[in-house]
């Protein structure tokens, strides 16, 4: 019990020893924080901001525990050893010491927050807002100009577009501060020939230059900086001649040299490396500069000048035609660049890189070697965004689909077709690319354009389901640019989806709103279209008069040509046939060469056939025998017409070989020969009628429509008085049927099917 009590006793003495020490202990506050800051214990000063957010009855202030952790984490960024890390943890400080600086910090902390805050963001490879945060601290007393004008100095060298002459202004300040130390002005000093160097001041680039030589610690240096003054003095050079060669052999010289001096093996000899390939570049021996940028991969494989030789050796593989090693080079370059915010590089700058790689696509692009335009598009991505890599995909896919069309006129009829469908492909997803892009800058004023882009790619490219949905899209977003151009697309688009009712709605609505725009033309004709599949001939028949009986539209528009031979077809279609005919007749005088004069021949020549099954009906119920021969001589003229057209129209065909691979033409060709055959049954010139039938016999014997040929040759046989001779064409048509495939669709090109075939020929045999 004795010892018990003595325990208990020994606790409680402690017990309230500790808590009078706790007591007298100072709370924790931001002010330890910040003085553990200036004693540059930056672990102690996270941790006490960390109790403080964990203590529910602290005063929280997040201006100053922001403050406090944005110090400590550029602090965390200077002592990192990779450079990207390095930029990340920089860019995480701004954000800390922006944010700081908004919430509210003591006063004689903000000169400290936004020197900082300036750092960080030059440091952090943002040096547009970085020079402007540190401009506004120059002349600050509480800051040592040295460190504002060499961070500056940095800012400006870095920006996008660098700014050589402020660089240099900061530069001299920098140099006029009497705190620089003997080696920090060395360095000052070889920085500023460099900047004079790019604003071509090559003379006193070197004045400053002889300086620097007396110390021999900066020679690999100073040789370096020589090789570049020269080699930028031979880039400013106009013309390839004989000073130009010489300052590139002293640039090698002096490089060579550098090499020797530099026992680093550091950055010096990598820059230096790289610039021996420029050289090589400048003399125009590209094979010499590969060497060199292969030697510099080699011996400094993950280094950031490897990185621009590996570029420079693709751009040099593009120049020299070798397209698969050039996508190989600028994708290894690309995989390397991670993070556009964080990539820096002084040899390749970002948007250096960004130029070149839209130089090597544009040249892809103008050598038509869109697949490989397409490949580097696909690697782009790090370097730019995703709206830029869209509006790239788009533009390459619609020159790649345009050029393939505009290509195709210059071939064979077979190989032209097969090339339109190939570069109508390239135009749909060029539409697809393009309304991405359109979608992805929605609350830009770009919108309607891309919009507008895409309609016209899925228009071109004859995916009219998207054209119509995406134009219907942009005219319920645009209301001024476009607006009767995309009434008419929307209208064509309608009617080639078969949406009758809605095309000519659309139609009208574009010829009634916009009467004075040049697509109106253009929009009656295809409202004319509209009309003669809805079943309003008449309509479409005073449309097509607007474009031809009009003032304003001049005889040698494609569109008075095309309402012209539309208003013959429609008067044929209408039965109208005199009209037709007469219509017809001027189209393919005035217009001989169009693509539609063939058609218009071909369609006089039905006119004329059709024309004459009037007369021959007069005829036939005739009371009079004169009034039986004038309709008998009309029938024949009509009939001898259209005999004439049908075998102008199978001259042209023949002559042009049109009638081999065109599947439209061949039709008209084969209907040519047969319906010379028809006519010549009824002008009852058998023995020719005959010889017609037997051409689509010998041209078409592997078609199902020959099956018709050996009828009506039979037919022929019988009015020449030759049974025996009909009944063997009979016999003949018999056995082609046997030959056809069991495949065979019949109905494609006849009237009847195979069974239906066999029982007609059967039944013909036993005439």
């Amino acid at each position: 019990m004795g010892l018990l009590c003595f325990l208990g006793l020994i606790f409680g003495v402690f017990s309230y020893l500790i808590r009078e020490a706790v007591g007298n202990l100072e709370p924790i506050s931001f002010e330890m924080a910040l003085e553990a800051l200036d004693q540059r214990q930056f672990d102690e000063a996270k941790s006490i901001v960390g109790k403080i957010q964990q203590d529910e009855d602290a005063v929280h202030d997040f201006g100053r525990a922001l403050f406090v952790l944005g110090v400590a984490k550029a602090d965390e960024a200077e002592n990192e050893w990779s450079g990207h890390r390095q930029r990340a943890m920089y860019l995480v400080a701004a954000r800390y010491l922006r944010k700081a600086l908004m919430l509210g910090i003591p006063d004689e902390r903000i000169i400290q927050a936004k020197y900082l805050l300036g750092l960080s963001l030059i440091r952090g490879n943002q040096p547009t807002p970085g020079v402007a945060e540190l401009e506004a601290l120059v002349g600050e007393e509480n800051i040592r100009a040295m460190d504002i004008h060499g961070l500056l100095v940095e800012g400006y060298r870095s920006l996008p577009q660098p700014d050589y002459a402020a660089a240099l202004r900061h530069n001299q300040l920098l140099l006029d501060s009497p705190e620089l130390k003997e080696r920090e002005q060395l360095d000052a000093q070889l920085l500023r020939t460099k900047f004079l160097g790019k604003l071509g001041q090559f003379g006193e680039a070197r004045k400053i230059l002889q300086t620097v030589a007396k110390h021999s610690s900066r020679l690999p240096q100073k040789m370096h900086v020589s090789g570049r003054l020269a080699l930028q003095e031979a880039q400013n050079q106009q013309e390839d001649g004989a000073a130009r060669r010489r300052l590139v052999d002293a640039a090698l010289a002096d490089f060579d040299q550098a090499l020797r001096l530099d026992g680093t093996r550091g950055v010096v000899t990598r820059e230096t490396l790289y610039f021996i390939g420029v050289c090589h570049e400048v003399r125009g021996d590209p094979a010499a500069a590969t060497t060199a940028y292969d030697r510099l991969s080699k011996q400094h494989p993950d280094s950031s000048e490897s990185l621009a030789a590996s570029f420079a050796k693709a751009r040099l593989a593009q120049a020299a035609g070798d397209a698969e090693r050039a996508i190989a080079g600028y994708r290894l370059v690309l995989e390397r660049v991670r993070d556009p915010i964080t990539y820096k590089n002084a040899l390749l700058t970002m948007p250096e890189l960004r130029r070149q790689l839209l130089q090597a696509q544009i040249a892809f692009l103008e050598n038509q070697q869109f697949e490989h335009a397409i490949a580097l598009i696909d690697q782009l991505q790090p370097a730019f965004d995703a709206a830029e890599v869209t509006e790239l995909r788009g533009g390459t896919q619609q020159a790649w689909g345009k050029i393939l069309i505009r290509q195709a006129a210059d071939l064979e009829r077979l190989q032209r077709r097969a090339q339109e469908r190939a570069g109508r492909y390239h135009l749909r997803i060029a539409g697809r690319a393009l309304e991405s892009l359109a979608h992805m800058q929605y609350a830009t004023p770009k919108f309607t354009e891309h919009l507008w882009q895409a309609a016209d790619n899925y228009f071109q490219g004859q995916s009219f389901t998207h054209a119509a949905r995406v134009l219907q899209e942009f005219l319920y977003h645009e209301t001024r640019k476009h607006q009767a151009m995309a009434l008419l697309r929307l209208g064509q688009s309608q009617l080639a989806l078969r949406q009758i009712p809605a095309a000519v709605a659309t139609l009208e609505e574009c010829l009634e709103l916009y009467p004075g725009d040049a697509v109106v033309y253009q929009a009656r004709l295809e409202c004319c279209h509209a009309h003669v599949q809805a079943g309003n001939p008449e309509q479409a028949t005073q449309i097509l008069l607007q474009n031809i009986n009009g003032n304003s539209l001049k005889t040698t528009s494609p569109e008075w040509r095309d309402s012209l031979f539309a208003l013959g077809e429609l008067y044929l279609n209408t039965g109208d046939y005199e009209a037709a005919i007469d219509v017809l007749d001027e189209a393919v005088r005035r217009y001989a060469d169009a693509p539609q004069a063939l058609m218009g021949r071909y369609n006089i020549a039905i006119s004329f056939h059709n024309a004459s099954k009037k007369p021959a009906e007069m005829a036939r119920v005739a009371k009079t025998e004169s009034e039986r021969q004038k309709n008998r001589k009309l029938r024949d003229r009509n009939l001898e017409e259209a005999l004439r057209n049908y075998a102008l129209v199978q001259r042209i065909l023949t002559k042009n070989g049109q009638g081999e691979n065109d599947k439209l033409d061949r039709m008209i060709l084969r209907n040519c020969y047969m319906m010379q055959g028809s006519v010549l049954f009824q002008l009852k010139r058998y023995q020719e009628a005959r010889k017609a039938y037997s051409n689509i016999s010998t041209l078409y014997v592997n078609e199902p429509f020959v099956l018709e040929s050996f009828v009506h040759i039979a037919n022929c046989w019988r009015r020449l008085d030759q049974p025996i001779k009909a009944k063997g064409a009979i016999e003949q048509a018999k056995l082609v049927l046997q030959r056809f495939p069991p495949e065979t669709d019949f109905k494609l090109a006849t009237n009847f099917n195979r069974e239906q075939w066999k029982i007609l020929l059967n039944g013909m045999s036993s005439w």
